[in-house]
C-alpha cells in the first residue's frame, strides 16, 4: 500500500553552504523581499480562492509544504489580514501545469522543463502545441518562468534480498547500465554489467584456513521491470538529458532493438522529451503517472526500479536510492550536497531567460565535480506576464502570486527555500534568486508593474 506523504518540515538534512556567490548581469534585476505585509484593504486575502497552482510533481512536496507556511508567517505579520484561502498545489505532471496555465485554469503552472525548449532532434518547441492553441496572439514572451526548486532526480529500487543481505552496500548503477535498463537490453539485475560495477555485493567462500576461495556476483536473477512516467513529465526530461549526456553511444537505439516497442519509429538517437523515451519503451517496462505512482509501482513490485526526485525517497518511501558513478568516475550519493556539488558545475553558464521567453542554460546534468550527483535539476514557476491581458486574473490575485513566489524563492530561516531544504531540496543558488527576482519584477497589471511591499 503506498504511503500518504508526510510533510514533516523537521526532516533532517545537512546543512549545505551556499553555491557560488559570483556576480551574474541579469536584465531587470531585482531583489527578493519576502515581504509578509497585508492589510485589510488591499484585497490580497480575498484572492487568495481565486488562485489555483499545479503542475511537476516533481515539486509537489516543496509547494504543499511551502503554502502553508507562507500563511502561517504571513499570518504573525499582519494578522487576520493575510490570505488564508490558499489552495494546495495540485500534481499534474509538468505537461499540465503548462496546458492549464496557457489556458487560463492555473494562475501558476510548474514545470521542470522550461517552457519554449526545444527538442533537438526535429528543431521545434516542445511546447509548440500548447502556445499555438491558446491563439495567434498570446505568445512564449507573455509568460514570465520562475525558478522555485533545485533538485535530484533518484533511481530507486526494490530488491529485498540484497537490501537484507547487504544493508550497507547500495546498488551501484552509471550511465551505461542505466540506458540498458531503460533501452531493454538489461533484463535481469545480475546482468554481467550491473555485476562488474558492484564489488562489494558478492558471496564469498573461504577454505577452512579463512582464504577466500571464490568470490561471485550476488545480485539475483531477478528480472529487471523498469518504471517509466506515462504521463508528460519534466523528471523524464531530466532524465533523458541526463542519458544523453552521459551514455550517448549506449543510449542510441534503433527501432525494434533492446525489446523496444516498434509502434513508432524512433530514429537512432533518443533525445529528451517531456514523453518518456518518445513514446517508446521496454516491453517489461512499467507505466506510472506522476512521481507518486512511480515511487508506489517499485515499492510494491519486487526487481522494480523507477527514477523519482529525491523528496519521494527521503519523505515518502522506505526503498534505497541507487549510487551512482558521476562523469569524474567517482561513486556519489544522492543528497543536498552532492546535488548542490552538480549545479555549481554549471555557474559560469547560469539560466537566464530571453526576450523571447525562451530559457537557456537551465540543464545541469552530468557535472563534472567529484562528488557531483549528476542527474539534478531546477524546476520553474510559470506565471501569465499581465493577467489583465491574457484573462488571468485580477490585480490582487495576481499581486499575492507575484508576494509568494517571492517569498518562495527567498533563503532566510522564515523564508521559502528553507522549506525547500527541509524538504529534500537544495536551496536555489543566490545567482539563481537574482534571475527569480528579475522575472518576478517583469510582471504587469494591465502593463502597469506589479509592486511589492
Amino acid at each position: 500500500m503506498k504511503k500518504t506523504l508526510r510533510r514533516n518540515l523537521g526532516v533532517a538534512i545537512a546543512t549545505i553552504g551556499l553555491l557560488s556567490t559570483m556576480a551574474v548581469s541579469v536584465a531587470n534585476a531585482a531583489t527578493l523581499t519576502g515581504d509578509l505585509t497585508f492589510t485589510s484593504t488591499d484585497g490580497l486575502a480575498a484572492a487568495a480562492s481565486s488562485i489555483n497552482m499545479g503542475g511537476s510533481s516533481f515539486d509537489e512536496p516543496f509547494f504543499n509544504a511551502a503554502i502553508p507556511v507562507y500563511m502561517s508567517q504571513a499570518a504573525k505579520q499582519s494578522g487576520s489580514s493575510a490570505p488564508t484561502g490558499l489552495a494546495l498545489y495540485s500534481p499534474t505532471g509538468s505537461t499540465t501545469g503548462k496546458k492549464n496555465v496557457v489556458a487560463g485554469t492555473y494562475q501558476v503552472g510548474a514545470s521542470d522543463v522550461p517552457m519554449g525548449t526545444v527538442n533537438q532532434a526535429t528543431g521545434t518547441s516542445l511546447d509548440s502545441s500548447i502556445i499555438t492553441g491558446a491563439g495567434a496572439s498570446t505568445t512564449l514572451s507573455n509568460y514570465v518562468q520562475i525558478p522555485v526548486v533545485l533538485g535530484g532526480v533518484g533511481l530507486m529500487y526494490n530488491l529485498p534480498t540484497v537490501q537484507k543481505a547487504f544493508p550497507k552496500n547500495p546498488v551501484i548503477l552509471n550511465a551505461a547500465t542505466l540506458a540498458g535498463i531503460y533501452d531493454g537490453s538489461i533484463t535481469s539485475w545480475n546482468d554481467k554489467a550491473i555485476c562488474a560495477i558492484n564489488p562489494k555485493i558478492v558471496n564469498v567462500k573461504k577454505n577452512k584456513a579463512g582464504k577466500v576461495t571464490s568470490s561471485t556476483c550476488a545480485l539475483p536473477n531477478t528480472p529487471v521491470v523498469p518504471v517509466f512516467r506515462a504521463d508528460g513529465s519534466g523528471t523524464s526530461y531530466i532524465f533523458m538529458d541526463y542519458l544523453k549526456a552521459a551514455a550517448t553511444t549506449s543510449f542510441a537505439i534503433t527501432a525494434g532493438s533492446g525489446g523496444i516497442s516498434t509502434t513508432k519509429p524512433i530514429g537512432t538517437q533518443v533525445f529528451p522529451n517531456t514523453t518518456f523515451n518518445q513514446g517508446q519503451v521496454p516491453t517489461a517496462g512499467l507505466g506510472a503517472q506522476k512521481n507518486a505512482g512511480v515511487a508506489g509501482d517499485v515499492e510494491q513490485t519486487v526487481g522494480a526500479i523507477g527514477y523519482v526526485e529525491y523528496s519521494y525517497i527521503l519523505l515518502q518511501h522506505t526503498l534505497p536510492a541507487a549510487q551512482l558513478i558521476n562523469a569524474a568516475g567517482k561513486v556519489v550519493s544522492l543528497n543536498a550536497a552532492n546535488v548542490a556539488t552538480d549545479a555549481a558545475n554549471f555557474s559560469a553558464t547560469p539560466p537566464s531567460e530571453g526576450t523571447d521567453g525562451v530559457v537557456s542554460n537551465f540543464s545541469i546534468v552530468n557535472g563534472s565535480g567529484a562528488s557531483a550527483y549528476p542527474i539534478a535539476g531546477y524546476s520553474w514557476a510559470i506565471v501569465p506576464q499581465d493577467f489583465k491581458t491574457l484573462n488571468a486574473g485580477t490585480q490582487a490575485a495576481e499581486t499575492l502570486v507575484a508576494k509568494f513566489l517571492d517569498w518562495a524563492t527567498q533563503s532566510g530561516s522564515t523564508a521559502g527555500q528553507n522549506v525547500a531544504q527541509q524538504q529534500g531540496y537544495v536551496p536555489l543558488p543566490s545567482y539563481v534568486r537574482t534571475l527569480a527576482a528579475s522575472q518576478i519584477a517583469q510582471l504587469t497589471y494591465n502593463g502597469t508593474k506589479i509592486v511589492l511591499n
